[in-house]
């Protein structure tokens, strides 16, 4: 995948979440990264974000690797669904009784 496709996406993603580049950098733990995927100098053009990196930003926004690398905007309803029921299979007996109180709807 080509390093300006995945800086437009965590562009599009900070916009759904409604955060700010800076709150991105400082709190998913690259704040330096981030701006030097940004940058087009000649040095950095060919240097690749990490999927490490990449992951960092999906934890901190919140999305899973798949989600952000969907880029068809069906799929991605699909898969933020998926996304969702995996985590509410992942809750505590406690945290169940969400659940319970979601389907009295």
């Amino acid at each position: 995948m080509d390093k300006k496709i995945i800086v437009e996406r965590i562009e599009e993603l900070i916009k759904e979440k409604h955060i700010t580049q800076y709150q991105l950098s400082e709190n998913a733990d690259i704040s330096s990264t981030y701006y030097q995927w940004k940058k087009n100098t000649k040095r950095d053009e060919n240097r690749m974000p990490s999927l490490r990196s990449v992951e960092k930003v999906c934890n901190f926004l919140g999305v899973s690797l798949a989600y952000f690398f969907t880029m068809d905007e069906d799929e991605q309803h699909l898969k933020r669904r998926q996304d969702l029921f995996d985590k509410i299979c992942k809750l505590t007996d406690e945290q169940n009784s969400i659940e319970d109180y979601i389907y009295s709807f």
